[in-house]
Formats: C-alpha cells, sequence, structure tokens
C-alpha cells in the first residue's frame, strides 16, 4: 500500500521533485530513489541538478536508478530542474545537498527560488560527524597555532562532518572530500601547504596517506579532550605532515584482521575488498580498499564465479549479491554491520513527506544558515573540482 502511495504521489509530481539515496539505505525505502549512489555521487548530482531521465521504479530490480560510473564521470545526465529533494541519508547529506543545489548560481538561475531538501526522519545523524565540532576542531587549530606555523597547514573535512566544519575549511584555504577522492584531494592539499589536518575519520586519512607513500612517522592522532595538544608530544606534532582527527565509523570498526583470516580459511579463492574508514591493519590483509562506488563497479566488473567478502555496511553488501548472482558475495564479518541511522529512513516515514509537498506546505526541511552555507561551499566547490 506505501509502495503504491509513494509512486502516485511521484506520478503527479513529475519533475518538480527528485529523490536521492545512499547505497547504505533500506531495500524498501531504495527501490523508490531516482538515483542511488555514495556521497560523492550524489552531492555532484545535488550541484547540478542534474538527472538521468526517470524509468519506472520496479520493486523487484532497481538496478537502473544507480549512477552508471562512466555516465556519471562523462556527466552524461538530461537535466531536470526540480523544486524538492527528498534525500533518503543522513543529515549531514542533506546539508550538503542545500548547500550545492542553492548555491548563488543555481539561485541565480531559478530566479532565486530555493529547492526544498527533506530529511524523511531528522534523528538520521551520523557518529562520525558528530565526533568532530566547530568548537572542537576551532580549539585543535588553535593549539597548533601555539607550536607551529598554522599557515603551513591545510585543513581537510570527510564529507561526513558537519556544514559548520565544511565552512571552517572554506573559511581557511581549506577543502572537502569523500572517499573517492579522498587521495586526489590530499595531493592536491600537500601540493600547497606542508601539513594537513584532517577530520574527523582517522582512518579514511590514515590509509589515504600510506597508500600515498607517506610514512606512519609522519602521521599523527589528535585526540579530542586530551588536556594539551590532543595528547601528543610537541616534537611528534611537529615532524607530522598528517594530523589526524581521532574519530571513526561505528559500522566500518567491525571488522577485525581475525575476519580476514578466518574467511580465507573457509573460502580459499575469496577476493576481500574492503572500506577505507576500515582500521590499518584490516585494509593492509585485505586484497582491495575504495569506497563504496569502487567496491560496486570492481565487483560488477569481476568475472562470473568470482568470490568476494566485503567489508563494508550490511545492506549494500546484500544489496551488490543480488545484483550478482552469478559470483559468491558474503560479508566479510559473519554478523552484519548495519548503519543505524540509515536505518532511520523508513518507507513510512518516506511515504508521510509527500501529501505534506503537494500541499505545498513540505516538512523536514533542512537549511543551512546563509553565512555557513557560503564558507561551506567554497570547500565543497573545491572538492568537486579535485578528481
Amino acid at each position: 500500500m506505501l509502495h503504491e502511495i509513494i509512486e502516485s504521489a511521484r506520478s503527479r509530481l513529475g519533475e518538480r521533485l527528485l529523490i536521492l539515496g545512499h547505497h547504505y539505505q533500506r531495500e524498501d525505502v531504495i527501490v523508490h530513489a531516482d538515483l542511488v549512489g555514495d556521497s560523492f555521487q550524489l552531492s555532484s548530482i545535488a550541484a547540478e541538478q542534474s538527472a538521468p531521465n526517470r524509468h519506472t521504479t520496479s520493486k523487484s530490480n532497481f538496478a537502473h536508478n544507480q549512477i552508471d560510473n562512466s555516465n556519471f564521470a562523462d556527466k552524461n545526465f538530461a537535466k531536470k530542474n526540480c523544486e524538492t529533494i527528498i534525500f533518503c541519508g543522513v543529515h549531514f547529506m542533506a546539508e550538503t545537498a542545500d548547500i550545492l543545489a542553492n548555491s548563488s548560481e543555481n539561485l541565480e538561475r531559478r530566479g532565486g527560488e530555493r529547492v526544498n531538501v527533506i530529511l524523511p526522519d531528522l534523528g538520521a545523524g551520523c557518529s562520525m560527524a558528530d565526533m568532530a565540532s566547530r568548537e572542537s576542531v576551532s580549539k585543535c587549530w588553535d593549539e597548533l597555532a601555539t607550536i607551529i606555523d598554522i599557515d603551513e597547514v591545510l585543513p581537510i573535512t570527510y564529507v561526513n562532518s558537519t556544514a559548520e566544519l565544511k565552512a571552517f575549511c572554506g573559511e581557511r584555504g581549506g577543502v572537502a572530500c569523500t572517499s573517492s577522492n579522498a587521495r586526489a584531494v590530499i595531493e592536491w592539499a600537500l601540493s600547497k601547504k606542508r601539513r594537513i589536518l584532517f577530520f574527523p575519520d582517522q582512518h579514511l586519512g590514515r590509509n589515504t596517506a600510506l597508500k600515498m607513500g607517506i610514512p606512519i612517522s609522519e602521521m599523527t592522532t589528535w585526540k579530542d579532550g586530551k588536556p594539551e595538544f590532543g595528547g601528543n608530544d610537541i616534537d611528534v606534532i611537529r615532524r607530522s605532515r598528517v594530523l589526524l582527527w581521532d574519530g571513526f565509523c561505528c559500522v566500518h570498526q567491525k571488522f577485525l584482521p581475525g575476519h580476514i583470516d578466518e574467511i580465507r580459511s573457509i573460502l580459499p579463492n575469496v577476493k576481500v575488498i574492503v572500506h577505507p574508514e576500515c582500521n590499518q591493519e584490516v585494509v593492509a590483509k585485505a586484497d582491495e580498499a575504495g569506497s563504496t562506488a569502487y567496491i560496486l563497479k570492481r565487483i560488477t566488473e569481476s568475472p562470473d564465479e568470482s568470490v568476494w567478502a566485503v567489508g563494508t555496511e550490511s545492506r549494500f553488501v546484500e544489496r551488490i549479491a543480488k545484483q550478482n548472482p552469478s559470483k559468491k558475495i558474503v560479508h566479510l564479518a559473519f554478523q552484519p554491520s548495519y548503519c543505524s541511522t540509515m536505518g532511520l529512513i523508513t518507507l513510512e516515514n518516506l511515504a508521510a513527506m509527500f501529501d505534506p509537498i503537494e500541499k505545498n506546505k513540505p516538512i523536514n526541511i533542512i537549511k543551512v544558515e546563509e553565512s555557513v552555507a557560503k564558507n561551506a561551499l567554497i570547500a565543497l566547490q573545491r572538492m568537486l573540482q579535485i578528481t
């Protein structure tokens, strides 16, 4: 019944509505998304107000609405102006969509008309994003300025962060990044400055820097709440090129090196692929590491009969397995690891968004304060320009 209500309302709203869905969403929700992707892909769509031509959604086959990476890279999309974006994701993603969709350039193109960005459940947050605040990062920045030349530091915020932190970076010549373009962003940053301050996820920062050849001896982790210099010796900070915030993703910290040993003992021909938010030891033991978009592409393009163990959010792993029946795809850990906050977006609260939209009284609108959005946009636009 709810599926029919949603599809009927979508049909009536037509081009006025765009539904974006992150890979980690529930199955019954994701079938209603116009586009499914990772945070980088969906951010780009919000920035350009673009989408492929709408297809009829099938509840048994949703592969059509995933962003094809080859088309995405070419930006081969049909332009679509809309009045409302429903973002089936978490709060920081909806903030990012609001900032990009309602940039000054887009507002001018639409004659000042804003696009409402709606989050079906306002409680859908991100524990990683909550591990760093504007206040705590500013305190870190000020402390660093007492022992090193702060003009030598460029701040980078993982897109899994608040708009306030994106604004912090925008104000200081910094940039946002995603797991898809973290390496390109860090390379860009270190071509401009001697050091980076990377927050909130230490693991993406560390794994990316190691892959670039930066030794662990040139990295340090800033532990928020420690009485002085994030719990670090001053000399350690002074010799570090990569300063990492002590944040992490709860989903990806559940994967352990022992899981890889165990799965290899059961499936000798298995390829292990993990997300770079996993800890260093897991990434080192895995065969490959990459963003959700990379994992999807790598497995989809692998030969029939391939065997994969995947270390990332379990709804995504289950979806890949259904889309690739000729391959054996299993969870890296035998206990599935679900993102609980993504799971807050339900079919019921998605359906509840449509009647207010049709009555021109939308609810659950995410609107970033103008002064914050202006500076956050700088960091996000830099991110989108770096590939």
